[in-house]
């Protein structure tokens, strides 16, 4: 089987770095998975930045430390797909409500995700890419493809 490539978005991989509950044992399991090699993991350039602003309480000289290190281990598992000018040309000419969320759409078709796994309700559903929060994710691995993580103690 081919490795399913996914694009996290940074509310999934928040709940693991920050180990938000509730949804930290199911972005923990995510991560586990990708880091022995199951699925393909991958984040934007830009998230790294916003993950850094975000981690450090818009940038508290006191977390940098210790938020560099979540990031550099996060990286040992975890690819990082370039932004472009021309990604953020696009996205500032979208038309959509959610800029954001349209770079992040341009960004799974450009590098042939699999699927988008995110916590947003309202993330917007491309033409031939899934998007899933973590328990959806593992739902359809069991259902589509006959592999339960469930049954794998963590």
């Amino acid at each position: 089987m081919r490795k399913q490539k996914l694009l996290l978005d940074t509310n999934v991989v928040l709940d693991y770095i920050g180990q938000r509950e509730p949804f930290y044992s199911k972005a923990r399991l995510l991560m586990l998975a990708g880091r022995v090699g199951e699925f393909s993991l991958w984040i934007s350039s830009s998230q790294v930045t916003d993950m850094f602003f975000i981690l450090t309480d818009g940038g508290k000289k006191s977390k940098v430390p210790e938020v560099l290190e979540n990031l550099r281990l996060l990286r040992m598992f975890v690819n990082v797909w370039a932004v472009t000018d021309t990604d953020i040309d696009k996205m500032l000419a979208t038309t959509w409500p959610d800029p954001e969320g349209a770079l992040f759409v341009d960004l799974a078709l450009k590098m042939h995700a699999d699927a988008i796994i995110t916590r947003d309700e309202e993330f917007p559903h491309p033409d031939g890419i899934r998007v899933h929060n973590c328990d959806e994710f593992f739902a359809w691995m069991r259902d589509e493809m006959g592999i339960d993580y469930d049954e794998i103690p963590y």
